[in-house]
């Protein structure tokens, strides 16, 4: 069947792709508002860390649980429940008069956007297997285009709401998306997809397929990690808690037999291990150049929100030119060194920026950032499908997501510091630094790919 053919698909598919685009959004959104923010609530530079962290930091913790719970009960609930709870988060951040109430907003924000990508896959699988026919390959590129578009415009967009309405354009903007989703989503035809995975088992037996160990295990050792990073005493006590916690964790999704996060998938396989630290290590540099670049320029340029994300519409451009032009290129080790090269280029960019560089500098930059972020995008995730066991896709893509989220936490910590005495010179020259360090280890994990080029060509 086309989706010519299927003549429900387009309000089926709408609210789906309005909710996978909720999370990209907003993550790129900020970047442009954090000064504004912060100066709104009197919080130092590095207090932006507060605001980046947290999403990232629920989203590791919510996605992998809502896909299992997309699994046990409704994806269709799962998926209202989502955008109930970025309602919520939007009110709060449109109203709150606390930046700890603004912190919460971005947690419950982290959490409601998590429900989007599994109960997406869920329900397209299961309306297609009721309809008898084969999944349309558009079907599924429509929702990954839409997470890509959308966290490319964030930065532009973000500067145009925040020019605008202020910085509190960047939550209400959430709550006409939700509500349209919303209304998408309410039809009686969708009922049949309302079912619950296994409607025989026990409370008892279900709260066990949870494997509610391994999530407070791994919550646990996210929790440590983040405390050691964002605020750095008490090591000697923190580390061997996190190393403990960490081995904790491995040991218990190791006996269980529907493990949270499926570590099994690690065992002897260079390639996809390497995959996904290179996947950490790529969304390190991405976020810390956003981020920092956006921060940068309102506070040591002086430029206005809407200034700054008219300089990041090249890298909004880029990214979705990059994105469609390769979109049906299968050679990923070459877009692969081209994306890294592209990352090089703008680490080592980054840290000769100064107050007095010329706009031109600083466009051709995110120009680079933007090609970098099109070309690694769908190169990564080529090379996840091409590495990854035939049987281990889903649990390798699912795993793959959370270590993103990883490095986006570690870049988050990593700007705190930086900026800790404002967004200046020193402090985007210092992330320059840690970028290039994280490029040198990308580069390594990209050996293994190399040497096993010409098999897996074969």
């Amino acid at each position: 069947m086309s989706l010519k053919e299927d003549k429900g698909i387009a309000r089926f598919i709408a609210p789906l792709v309005l909710g996978n685009m909720l999370n990209p959004l907003n993550s790129t959104m900020l970047s442009t508002a954090l000064i504004s923010i912060l100066i709104s609530f009197k919080q130092d530079t590095g207090a932006g860390a507060l605001l980046i962290v947290p999403l990232y930091f629920t989203s590791a913790i919510a996605q992998p649980l809502m896909g299992r719970l997309c699994d046990v009960f409704s994806p269709y609930k799962i998926n209202l429940f989502g955008f109930f709870v970025i309602l919520v988060s939007a009110f709060i951040g449109v109203y709150t008069q606390s930046f700890t109430w603004l912190v919460v907003s971005r947690i419950l924000l982290g959490l409601g956007t998590s429900t989007a990508y599994p109960s997406s896959m869920t329900l397209i699988k299961r309306r297609y297997q009721l309809l008898n026919t084969e999944i349309p390959g558009v079907t599924l590129s429509l929702i990954a285009t839409a997470a890509q578009v959308s966290m490319a415009l964030g930065p532009f967009l973000g500067g145009i709401l925040v020019e605008t309405f202020g910085w509190k354009g960047i939550f209400f903007v959430n709550i006409p998306m939700v509500v349209i989703a919303l209304l998408l989503s309410i039809s009686k035809k969708e009922a049949v997809l309302m079912e619950k995975g296994d409607s025989t088992k026990s409370t008892l037996q279900i709260v066990k397929d949870l494997d509610p160990w391994g999530i407070l295990l791994f919550s646990a050792f996210l929790m440590l990690l983040l405390m050691a990073l964002l605020y750095p005493t008490y090591e000697y006590i923190k580390i061997p808690a996190i190393l403990i916690s960490l081995i904790a964790f491995i040991k218990v999704e190791l006996e269980h037999k529907k493990p949270f996060i499926d570590v099994r998938v690690l065992r002897v396989n260079t390639l996809l291990n390497t995959t996904f630290l290179r996947q950490t290590g790529l969304t390190f540099v991405m976020y810390s150049v956003l981020y920092s670049l956006g921060q940068w320029m309102e506070q040591t340029k002086g430029l206005s929100p809407s200034s700054v994300g008219l300089i990041l519409l090249p890298l909004s451009l880029a990214a979705i030119i990059m994105s469609l032009v390769l979109s049906n290129n299968k050679n990923y080790v070459f877009m692969l060194s081209v994306g890294i090269v592209c990352i090089i280029g703008t680490s080592l960019g980054m840290f000769f920026l100064t107050k007095s560089s010329p706009i031109y500098a600083i466009v051709a930059l995110t120009g680079i950032l933007g090609a970098a972020l099109g070309i690694v995008t769908i190169a990564n995730q080529l090379t996840l499908l091409a590495v990854a066991p035939a049987n281990q896709v889903g649990v390798s893509s699912g795993l793959y997501r959370t270590v993103g989220y990883i490095g986006a936490i570690l870049a988050g910590s990593a700007i705190k510091h930086s900026f800790k005495d404002g967004a200046t010179d020193a402090g985007l020259h210092t992330l320059g630094i840690y970028a290039l360090i994280s490029c040198i280890t990308i580069v390594l994990f990209m050996l293994p790919l190399y040497f096993k080029k010409r098999s897996l060509a074969n």
